[in-house]
């Protein structure tokens, strides 16, 4: 049974990378790693260049994400500027669409 408290965020981020580089979301919520890089969420690179990933949060939120990149080697680096934001409603099937370099 799905959980009531809880929707559905689709992260969409649209980044060029050098080939073995990932793109995560991280942010101020649990199930966004609580901003430690090394429990930032993977998003797929199925649709290169556009990274996405469903993630579950809860509705009626507002909180704060940034995107990393991880290399090879396991290297993060930080989106810089200020920390990007959003805020859910009451329904399912939120998407973000962002853009990165």
């Amino acid at each position: 049974m799905a959980d009531a408290d809880a929707t559905d965020v689709t992260f969409s981020e649209s980044a060029t990378t050098d080939w073995g580089t990932n793109v995560c979301v991280v942010g101020s919520l649990p199930s966004l790693g609580s901003w430690n890089a090394a429990d930032a969420i993977p998003l797929s690179s199925a649709a290169y260049p556009v990274w996405r990933k469903l993630v579950i949060v809860p509705r009626s939120t507002s909180f704060t994400y940034k995107y990393v990149e991880r290399d090879a080697s396991g290297n993060v680096t930080w989106e810089s500027g200020t920390n990007r934001s959003y805020t859910t409603g009451g329904s399912s099937g939120y998407t973000t669409s962002d853009t990165w370099k």
